[in-house]
């Protein structure tokens, strides 16, 4: 990528976080993770980009990608929607389980989950 194109489109993405912070009302915490979201995706892009995460650089970010928004969607639900605190509870404890599974199947260190059954076959 030309170096022109390079600063066109970080000056994008900066004036576009400028303007969401200073003209969109929102949360101040929120606001908070939509920047440490953005800046940890054009870090990880900028790497990619100068070859700096070798050949693993799509798989990663798509793993750090599908990581941030599962913990974004778990922070929502637990701080925006009204339920028992035990559902809640239940709730991080399961999708704790099913993304270190999930994990485990990326890594090699679990067989393929396609292979697991749960009751009768």
């Amino acid at each position: 990528m030309p170096l022109i194109q390079l600063m066109i489109v970080l000056v994008v993405v900066g004036v576009a976080l400028w303007l969401i912070n200073n003209y969109i009302p929102m949360d101040a915490t929120i606001k908070k993770i939509l920047n440490v979201v953005v800046i940890v995706v054009v870090i990880l892009w900028l790497l990619s980009i100068f070859g700096l995460l070798g050949p693993m650089s799509g798989p990663l970010i798509q793993l750090v990608v599908a990581l941030v928004v599962v913990g974004v969607a778990l922070w929502l639900i637990n701080n925006y929607i009204p339920m028992d605190a035990t559902i809640k509870k239940i709730l991080n404890v399961v999708v704790i389980i099913v993304v270190l599974l999930w994990l485990l199947s990326i890594f090699g260190l679990l067989g393929p989950m396609s292979g697991m059954y749960v009751g009768r076959y």
